[in-house]
Parts: C-alpha cells; sequence; structure tokens
C-alpha cells in the first residue's frame, strides 16, 4: 500500500514538473526533483524519465551537430 501511494505522488509531482516547465510562473524542477525523492532513483518511472532525458541530450548534441567531449589524457 505504501508503495502505491508513494507512486501515486511521485507521479503527480511528475506531471506538476511538466506543467511547470511550460508555464512561466511555476518552476518545474522543484517539482522534478520532489518526484525523485519520493520515487527513488531505482523506481520504474524515474528510469524512463532518466533513459528520455538522455536521448533527448543526445539528439540535440547530433542536432547541433557536436561531438561528444574527448577525455582528457
Amino acid at each position: 500500500m505504501a508503495h502505491t501511494i508513494r507512486t501515486v505522488i511521485g507521479v503527480l509531482l511528475l506531471v506538476m514538473a511538466v506543467i511547470g516547465s511550460l508555464l512561466p510562473i511555476v518552476q518545474g524542477w522543484i517539482f522534478f526533483v520532489a518526484a525523485v525523492g519520493v520515487l527513488g532513483t531505482d523506481h520504474v518511472i524515474i528510469k524512463w524519465c532518466f533513459r528520455q532525458m538522455t536521448r533527448g541530450k543526445e539528439w540535440v548534441r547530433r542536432f547541433r551537430g557536436k561531438k561528444d567531449p574527448e577525455p582528457k589524457v
């Protein structure tokens, strides 16, 4: 039961984060951090969100034509 409640609260916070990222009045990142805090980084929803953010970041790099930085020796 506690896992279900945490999941519902975390999903609501994620929805608020998406809405907050679209509206200039509410800051969405605060709700995203709270959702990660409630759900934890090992939750399926958070893992999916991190994968999507990584894919988006890779797409932006390809779109801009930038390569990944080479490691310094």
